[in-house]
């Protein structure tokens, strides 16, 4: 793997995580749907710590593999979307019967998508602030092309909601770091891999995710991903 980044207006800060980043070894990128474990079912307002881990009501989880904590890669999901949509269901139910349907009308929190990277079990790349299935879908649109980069060419640089990602294109590579958004990208959290690699699993999952969330919409009668 090329490493070398040849930049065309190389900064100081790019030059020291990009430098550093260690190789991903078995990469995938996929949208993910966020797995509850529980509903809150207390006051909305004023509520304690305690009260808010204590006043939920638990909810099994699915019979699908999570890649990440609460977390169910749509690869996992393909073929067995009735799974996914049972959770969903008696999430709803849950919620409903507790008068807790406003959270049941938009897609944060027990809806949200989420794309991420991940390096076999260790998330790379999770878009915290991702939460629809528009958002899902433009992030992977832009990683489908990261192979059009030219090296040195800034692909993501988003900071968002106190946490940060920055994307950089090198020679046939892609750099990638996600940290707090604290100070400059840290060395020790950056990561390369693949630019051919990544664009191609981000256009599969691109299209994948299209196909699941079409499956989960006529499975669930709605659309609470959008």
């Amino acid at each position: 793997m090329d490493r070398s980044m040849d930049m065309d207006d190389p900064s100081a800060e790019d030059a020291a995580w990009t430098l550093a980043a260690r190789p991903v070894v078995s990469p995938l990128c996929d949208a993910f749907f966020l797995v509850a474990e529980s509903v809150y079912v207390g006051r909305e307002d004023g509520m304690t710590p305690a009260q808010w881990e204590s006043e939920r009501v638990p909810l099994p989880r699915p019979d699908l593999p999570l890649r990440a904590p609460s977390r169910v890669a749509a690869a996992d999901v393909v073929g067995r979307e009735d799974i996914l949509a049972a959770h969903y269901e008696g999430l709803i139910r849950v919620a409903r019967s507790h008068g807790r349907t406003r959270a049941l009308a938009q897609p944060f929190p027990f809806f949200a998508i989420r794309p991420a990277l991940l390096d076999g079990e260790e998330v790379l790349a999770s878009w915290p602030w991702s939460d629809t299935l528009p958002e899902a879908l433009g992030v992977l649109e832009v990683l489908s092309r990261v192979g059009e980069a030219a090296p040195g060419r800034v692909i993501l640089d988003d900071l968002e909601q106190g946490w940060g990602l920055r994307i950089v294109a090198g020679k046939g590579t892609v750099y990638l770091v996600e940290w707090d958004g604290e100070g400059s990208p840290p060395v020790n959290a950056a990561w390369c891999l693949e630019a051919s690699v990544l664009a191609g699993q981000a256009a599969a999952a691109r299209d994948r995710l299209q196909a699941v969330h079409v499956r989960l919409r006529q499975l669930l009668g709605r659309d609470v991903w959008s």
